[in-house]
């Protein structure tokens, strides 16, 4: 009867069911005797340590457990069973009659630690039931135990009063702990069925340890669902089915794992067993004769083939010598070559002699040092090869031979070589294969290549390989590896199926080349061509090629909307010239891993050179209204980070971004466009101030590209003679002719006539305004020249515009000299016009050249006046000869108060200075009426003439 239920694994539950028997009998009797339990705290106190016990073994044996493939699973034992521990611990403490856990003890607040404890269990045997694996390290569940047990105990310590209530001196437990027990006990009882039924599909001892467990904590949660004082009998029969499941958790957890290393080491040792005979059987089957010999020696080993082979060894003994084995002769040879074995140099030599009936035998030997751990040779491996049908040969095989063995011995020296069976397990390795890998024989043979696998290639790879090799082809291919260190390393593989009869493969045999330093070669080749070397982040080249591919893989109705950041720090250079450029890099690589740190990994960053930066975001939605406010968001994370003071060694600096933001979608398929806008788009951050992020805007690269024609053209523009000066006439009070304006135009064959606010800019901005500015003068000198001649024009000023970057040149005295010179015009008859706004930068130097000039009769005018933010006190200062009163206060004086005031002070004021004033812009008679009676005394605007190409003005004036 015993035999059979331990046989059957059914002892638990009859074990279980004996106890129920027995637990209920003694409660019958007790009942029917009517006694009482004295000091029951005592006996709760033991049967509840036994419980708290037992979860304390389990959760220390579990937490000892070193196997990682069961770490997951361990985590739900260590963290539910710490908190049944803790809390059973915490329920013990605050039974009646026990001392005062911070307040007094009492019924209800033992029954609630209980109920937690019991709830957390139940979900514990749920999750090992259904397989529920908590990730992490068991430290930290059990740290996460002590926090939630913690918090329950503070929370029934000082805030009892937010729990429902459990039990009252007058009736006993109450509905809710009724409720809650009858809960425990239908969700053990289900348990029971769950974990019998996985018995019987697994006959997994632990499962029915568990069944039977389940079942005890049913009876004990049925027993417990009333009782009306802690003294009543039902309370010592729960806690005895409590302790009948410790028993049983106690047997499938702690005394499982107990058995578990011996179960291991048993396996182990069968396994050693097999590999053993395995080996044995290798040996066996060679078909060459395989002889060991110790150190000193002595004979250790001879396989069947090299008895039978030779009669030599078909008589010798182990541990008989070397010497009383071979012949003398043959015996010097063979010693000679051991020797050098055991040295830890791999021994090769060839013999003859004459066997019975003068029969010619020839014998190859390779001898082999078998290196233990220690790296000392403790014995030698020689392989004898009968090569007396190679010997007996025709001569003219022999070259074919001899090349055969080279080629034989070439492979074994430099190359790496495995076979394997048919299911890809190793069967043989060579000296190369152990080096590279950095394993031993032992640990290779037996094992699958899996050993070896980096994880480099996916799982396609290898079943392309295997389902080519497996139908009898040869593969080839480069395969990374790695090393026992961890190391990687790369090998050129070819695979060659060996076929049995009915052509299957029966085994493989794996012959690799290491070309690990060409990979890496090219990996390094790679990175110089796709990588920047300060940075290591991608360059130009590389995002151009995923920006590329992000376009042309773009599908319909898929999140084909993407985004292009490009990012320029704000005053790098001064960085580099004030902290040198050892500081200038180590910024750039700190603004590099803050990218990083603000991108995620599906996001490309590159290093464009100098201090730009590019993110491509790609596939960020399916709309560009989405992806515009994505990357928005995204870009002022950027900036916001990359604006934070950067500390190079002692130095504390700050730099700012300007990023240009573009979104690109399916419609858009030039690479270069793309990154074009987003330059576009940053210059424009720059334009506004800098620190900012700009979006974008076709009209933005519309105005580029007609700016890029327009200084294309300009360029050209004096040697083609397309420019042309027009001259708008200055009248008196009495309507004569004073003087005239000379303005620029620009009538170019490919963009027609230019209006002069779109090509100024663009030559101020390139500095090619230095060149029109100078054309412009001697221009003007010229047509004075040509006017002294004429009594009607002698007297007439021509006004020159001048630019800040003229004003501003060393040399600008000196030119304006050599141009009256060079055409002998008299100085006062050449008005320069300036404007306040060439006077907030370097203002001493330009009135010193402003007053060398004025020294020698050049006139000066003040254009614009009234609409800048120059002093006025500088007008004390500047060798001012004239002010011209703006063409908006003259457009507005008439109907508006505070410009007539404008006008009126501007030309009491240049009264007061004894400056003569130019009204600019009149065009109506009202406007002429006004200004002649304010005193303003010269006039210019198209009520008297628009400007006028010299023959026109001509004719005018005539």
């Amino acid at each position: 009867m015993r035999a059979f239920l331990y046989s059957k694994n059914i002892f638990p539950l009859f074990f279980l069911a004996l106890s129920a028997i027995a637990v209920i009998a003694l409660s019958i009797v007790m009942q029917f005797l009517q006694l009482q339990i004295v000091h029951l705290w005592v006996t709760h106190l033991t049967l509840e340590l036994i419980s708290v016990f037992v979860a304390i073994s389990v959760v220390a044996v579990i937490f000892q457990r070193k196997d990682p493939d069961k770490s997951s699973f361990s985590n739900t034992i260590v963290f539910g069973f710490s908190c049944i521990a803790l809390l059973d611990y915490f329920h013990t403490l605050s039974y009646p009659g026990m001392p005062n856990l911070f307040t007094a003890s009492s019924p209800e607040k033992a029954i609630v630690f209980w109920l937690f404890a019991r709830s957390i269990e139940l979900l514990t045997f749920i999750a090992i039931a259904f397989k529920l694996k908590l990730k992490g390290r068991k430290l930290n569940w059990l740290l996460a135990a002590i926090a939630l047990s913690t918090l329950i105990f503070y929370i029934n310590i000082y805030h009892s009063q937010l729990l429902p209530p459990t039990f009252d001196p007058a009736t006993g437990v109450t509905d809710f702990k009724t409720n809650a027990e009858f809960s425990f006990f239908i969700g053990y009882a289900l348990l029971t069925g769950l974990y019998w039924y996985q018995y019987t599909r697994s006959h997994f001892s632990q499962h029915l340890y568990f069944a039977a467990a389940s079942f005890a904590m049913a009876l004990c949660a049925l027993t417990l669902t009333h009782y009306l004082t802690t003294s009543d009998f039902a309370l010592l029969l729960g806690h005895l089915f409590k302790i009948v499941s410790a028993i049983f958790i106690y047997m499938a957890i702690y005394w499982h794992e107990i058995k578990r290393p011996y179960q291991l080491a048993h396996i182990a040792e069968q396994k050693t067993d097999k590999k053993e005979l395995e080996l044995q059987t290798i040996l066996e089957s060679m078909p060459l004769g395989v002889v060991r010999f110790d150190q000193s020696l002595k004979l250790l080993y001879t396989n069947s083939f090299a008895k039978n082979m030779s009669h030599i060894f078909k008589g010798s003994q182990v541990d008989q010598h070397l010497s009383d084995v071979f012949p003398a002769k043959i015996a010097s040879l063979w010693q000679q070559h051991c020797v050098q074995a055991l040295s830890g140099k791999k021994a090769e030599f060839y013999y003859d002699y004459i066997f019975a009936e003068n029969v010619q035998v020839y014998r190859e030997i390779i001898i082999v040092p078998e290196i233990n751990l220690a790296g000392k040779t403790d014995t030698i491996l020689c392989l004898v090869i009968d090569s007396s049908e190679k010997e007996h040969a025709k001569r003219k095989e022999l070259i074919a031979l001899r090349e055969t063995e080279k080629l034989r011995r070439a492979l074994n020296e430099h190359a790496i070589v495995a076979y394997t069976d048919i299911r890809g397990i190793i069967t043989s390795v060579n000296d190369k294969f152990c080096q590279i890998s950095q394993y031993s024989r032992q640990e290779l043979i037996g094992n699958s290549h899996q050993l070896i696998n980096s994880k480099y290639h996916p799982r396609s790879f290898f079943k392309d390989m295997w389902l080519s090799i497996s139908t009898g082809k040869i593969w080839q291919g480069e395969i990374c590896n790695k090393a026992k260190d961890g190391s990687l390393y790369w090998v050129n593989t070819t695979i060659v199926p060996f076929l049995n009869d009915r052509g299957k493969p029966e085994q493989y045999i794996a012959i690799r080349a290491d070309i690990t330093e060409r990979k890496l070669a090219e990996q390094e080749a790679l990175r110089l061509a796709y990588y920047d070397e300060l940075t290591s982040l991608p360059n130009r080249r590389l995002l151009k090629e995923q920006l590329e591919r992000s376009i042309n893989n773009s599908e319909p109705n898929t999140a084909n909307v993407h985004a292009l950041l490009l990012i320029d720090l704000d005053n790098f250079k001064d960085v580099n010239d004030s902290l040198g450029h050892a500081m200038g890099d180590e910024l750039l690589k700190q603004v590099a891993m803050r990218l990083q740190h603000s991108t995620y990994a599906n996001q490309t960053i590159a290093r464009l050179g100098g201090d730009e930066f590019v993110i491509l975001i790609a596939n960020l939605a399916t709309s560009k209204q989405e992806a515009s406010i994505k990357a928005g968001d995204q870009a002022e994370h950027i900036r916001v980070a990359l604006s934070e003071p950067y500390t190079l060694e002692n130095e504390i600096v700050s730099v700012t971004p300007s990023i240009g933001v573009t979104l690109l979608d399916s419609t858009v398929c030039d690479a270069a466009e793309f990154l074009k806008q987003a330059d576009i788009a940053m210059y424009q951050s720059k334009a506004r101030g800098r620190n900012q992020v700009t979006f974008f805007d076709p009209q933005l690269q519309f105005a580029l590209n007609q700016r890029n024609d327009i200084l294309r053209e300009l360029i050209h523009a004096t040697d083609k003679q397309e420019l042309i000066l027009y001259y708008q006439p200055i009248y008196n009070q009495q309507k004569a002719i004073v003087g005239t304006e000379a303005l620029i135009r620009w009538n170019n064959s490919q963009l027609g006539m230019v209006p002069p606010d779109q090509f100024i800019p663009v030559a101020e901005q390139a500095n090619h305004i230095l060149v029109i500015g100078n054309w412009v003068l001697h221009t003007a000198c010229q047509q004075l020249q040509q006017w002294a001649s004429d009594k009607q024009r002698a007297h007439w000023t021509i006004a020159v515009n001048i630019s800040a970057k003229q004003l501003q040149q060393k040399d600008f005295v000196d030119i304006v000299t050599t141009a009256l010179t060079q055409y002998q015009v008299p100085p006062q008859r050449l008005k320069l016009e300036i404007t306040e706004s060439m006077l907030q930068e370097d203002v001493d130097n330009t009135i010193a050249a402003m007053s060398k000039l004025r020294e020698i009769g050049v006139r000066f005018s003040l254009d614009d006046f009234g609409t800048g933010y120059s002093s006025l006190s500088y007008l004390t200062k500047l060798p001012i000869d004239t002010l011209k009163i703006d063409r908006s206060f003259v457009d507005n004086m008439i109907n508006s108060k505070e410009d007539t005031a404008v006008v009126k002070a501007i030309l009491s004021l240049a009264a007061s200075l004894k400056l003569e004033v130019v009204a600019e812009g009149v065009e109506t008679a009202e406007q002429m009426a006004f200004l002649i009676s304010a005193g303003c005394q010269h006039y210019q605007g198209y009520l008297l003439s628009k400007p006028l190409p010299i023959e026109q003005l001509l004719l005018l004036d005539s």
